[in-house]
């Protein structure tokens, strides 16, 4: 009966090894991918060792899956050849890959037919506004069911003429976003008031923001001397406000393109 028994648990263990092992022989068989980062290409060699033999080289720049590394080298496949490099030649980020613009020369305006849903509200008030977009030569306006009580006047406006970028309300001088085009990443601009002037932060063009919307690259971050700052999406405007603690004066919650 002892024996009977010892062969179960034998039996047992060698079963819930093979489910043990089995994810991990998938996940090392799947690899992960990595691109090489040196001065030139680099050799790929039958063991990892300086002296081993040499398969061939690896072009600098391409991307390889990386299957395994330890003390030093990597076991990977380029192409259909499997062999060990050092490690430090490797990365994780693409050298191929375009760098983000630092300077954006204007297309902050959202394109024409969008619709735009933001909570809370731009001026005040709780619960969403919608907005349809309807461009014009070098403006964009933005109409609300609930504009002035009738529906063919826009409620704000964007406009990029002149050599600025403004967003306000329509037909007045009240503007939530103002400032010189190009706009630098790191520049600071100067803004002129009815009464005083004050300088802006450029504080990026090249971060991926998300908001209830969706995700959006590349966007410009505005920080005012209060410390609020105003998020812009090319094609779409302002895709969200907030105060100096990071607090929510509106996000853009819904977009979609208008029939």
């Amino acid at each position: 009966m002892s024996k009977l028994i010892l062969k179960s648990v034998i039996m047992f263990l060698l079963i819930g090894s093979i489910y043990i092992l089995a994810p991990q022989d998938a996940d090392a068989a799947k690899g992960t991918e990595m691109y090489v980062n040196a001065k030139n290409d680099i050799i790929l060699r039958v063991k990892p060792d300086q002296h081993a033999n040499r398969l061939g080289t690896v072009k600098n720049k391409s991307k390889v899956t990386v299957l395994s590394s330890s003390k030093g080298w990597s076991y990977i496949q380029a192409g259909k050849s499997k062999g060990y490099v050092y490690t430090s030649a490797l990365s994780k980020k693409n050298p191929n890959a375009v760098p983000a613009p630092t300077t954006v020369s204007g297309g902050l305006m959202p394109v024409n037919g969008l619709i735009l849903t933001y909570s809370p509200p731009f001026m005040e008030g709780d619960g969403k506004e919608t907005f349809k977009v309807k461009r014009e030569g070098s403006s964009a306006y933005l109409y609300s069911s609930d504009s002035y009580s009738s529906y063919d006047y826009p409620k704000y406006a964007y406009s990029e003429r002149d050599g600025y970028f403004r967003m306000g309300v329509s037909e007045s001088d009240f503007t939530f976003v103002e400032t010189p085009l190009p706009i630098k990443q790191g520049s600071y601009v100067t803004i002129y008031g009815m009464e005083s002037s004050y300088k802006v932060l450029i504080e990026s063009t090249t971060k991926t923001i998300k908001v209830k919307a969706g995700t959006f690259k590349n966007v410009v971050i505005l920080r005012f001397p209060n410390g609020a700052r105003e998020y812009l999406a090319k094609g779409v405007g302002i895709i969200k406000s907030t105060d100096n603690k990071g607090k929510i004066y509106t996000e853009l919650v819904a977009v979609k393109q208008g029939k």
